[in-house]
């Protein structure tokens, strides 16, 4: 409910729609508001922004007072007590007038005794002079009785009369209540098993085509799918999400150009989508770019940003407060599905790069010879297998060689730490706003990153206070 929104969740509403130029419609369906609504929550911004800027701002408030008007019964009242006024000096006037100088005279004070200028022939003879009564105890005077004695009766004073006089003590007065401040409800995101506090959650899964080039992969693809799907499901009404697929260098897809509502509509879109990816490498090719692509979103990384750190520039321009990553290995990409432009900005020679995707370099002998020995070496033999084939084989894929050919995470060895290095620069926040980032890297039997692509993504989760989780056991 609108009513329901903190002044700072209206500010991101109506800046969402002005920095990423999304239309009243859309945001107001996004986030259950009517138009007439945002439209006043966006003339408020545009008229009373600038006073932030103001230097007195924050060291004064004007107060204004309310002026109520007077009800039709309090009217009725003043004039009654107007007219009664009114009425009392008339019957006053008119006794002054027809007994002047009755007023009786005042008694002296003293002994009783008349005034000079009276005789005592004058008093009343019929009756004697009444004495003056005893004085009132004044109210400093009143003794106090300690709470443990017995107090006398309240309706009979000691000398007998019954006008208690006025109770000395002070009355208690009562404290005002506290504030009650308005909380939140609390919002935690369940993903592998655990619980993390936040309100605004990303996904970023892998899906290039080489998360099902082997059955190890194949596997994993199909786990992090599972942990998606139970993890989005759960999500609370109170929640926002959104959802982003990546693969190869520079190519990315979102679920919405903005983050959304985790509502029954949007969850059920994000659960079909990963639903529909399929376990076929066709299959996945044609699904994975569903909804929108690079070119409708709002991120542009820089030339340079590539591979997992052009899918983590994208899910950070949704401002989440938690970010989930499951990699797969990226860096074992199909040449022939990358255009040219994705190598801009990382410094690779064209000539190279050319005779790479002409298969023009090959792997001979003495180097499978080579790579089988060192793997041997550094591998227990019960580890591997027993034909030198398949220990080529694995030796090859280790070094990034494959099936012969030069593979281009070798041969062209994409600088994956000044691709780091770029993507720092072009963050549009600061590193202390960077959300929590927690990645799960799920790569095949033998097979490794690059030591600088990992030394890299580890430094960025560890920095951002999230976590790096190499090959992670699925609850």
């Amino acid at each position: 409910m609108p009513s329901d929104l903190s002044g700072e969740h209206k500010l991101r509403i109506v800046l969402e729609s002005i920095i990423r130029q999304v239309s009243k419609s859309e945001q107001c369906n996004k986030y259950g508001i009517s138009e007439d609504e945002f439209q006043s929550w966006h003339d408020h911004l545009i008229s009373n922004g600038g006073k932030i800027f103001d230097a007195d701002f924050g060291d004064s408030r004007t107060r204004v007072k309310k002026v109520r008007r007077m009800g039709g019964m309090a009217k009725l009242v003043l004039s009654l007590s107007l007219l009664s006024n009114l009425a009392v000096l008339l019957v006053w006037g008119i006794y002054s007038y027809i007994y002047p100088g009755s007023e009786p005279n005042p008694v002296p004070e003293g002994n009783g005794k008349p005034a000079d200028n009276q005789t005592a022939s004058s008093l009343p003879v019929s009756e004697p002079a009444p004495s003056p009564e005893p004085a009132l105890p004044r109210p400093e005077e009143v003794v106090r009785i300690p709470a443990s004695e017995p107090s006398p009766s309240p309706s009979v004073l000691p000398d007998g009369r019954d006008d208690f006089p006025v109770n000395p003590f002070p009355l208690p007065r009562p404290n005002a209540l506290p504030p009650v401040n308005v909380v939140e409800p609390a919002t935690e995101i369940f993903f592998m098993g655990g619980n993390y506090s936040g309100k605004h959650v990303v996904y970023l899964l892998d899906v290039g085509s080489y998360v099902l080039k082997d059955g190890d992969s194949a596997r994993f693809f199909g786990e992090m799918k599972r942990e998606l799907l139970s993890s989005i499901a759960s999500l609370s009404p109170n929640s926002y999400f959104n959802l982003v697929l990546f693969w190869n260098l520079r190519e990315a897809s979102a679920l919405g150009r903005t983050i959304l509502r985790a509502n029954q509509e949007n969850k059920k879109y994000a659960i079909d989508w990963i639903s529909g990816l399929g376990t076929q490498t066709d299959q996945l090719k044609e699904n994975r770019n569903q909804y929108y692509p690079k070119e409708l979103l709002y991120s542009k990384p820089l030339p340079g940003v590539v591979g997992l750190w052009y899918g983590l520039s994208t899910a950070i321009s949704f401002d989440p407060d938690l970010l989930f990553v499951f990699a797969g290995n990226s860096p074992a990409f199909n040449l022939s599905e990358i255009p040219r432009s994705d190598f801009d900005g990382l410094g690779i020679d064209s000539r190279r790069l050319s005779r790479i995707r002409t298969n023009e370099v090959t792997v001979d002998d003495l180097v499978k010879d080579t790579a089988r020995k060192w793997l041997i070496s550094i591998e227990s033999p019960s580890s591997l297998p027993p034909d030198d084939d398949s220990i080529d084989q694995i030796a090859l894929r280790r070094l990034g060689l494959l099936d012969g050919n030069a593979s281009i995470a070798h041969m062209i060895e994409v600088p994956w730490e000044k691709s780091f290095e770029i993507f720092l620069s072009s963050l549009e926040v600061g590193f202390e706003r960077v959300p929590k980032t927690h990645a799960f890297v799920c790569l095949p039997q033998h097979t490794a990153w690059p030591s600088k692509l990992t030394n890299s993504v580890r430094e960025f989760t560890e920095s951002s206070k999230g976590s790096f989780t190499l090959n992670p056991i699925f609850p």
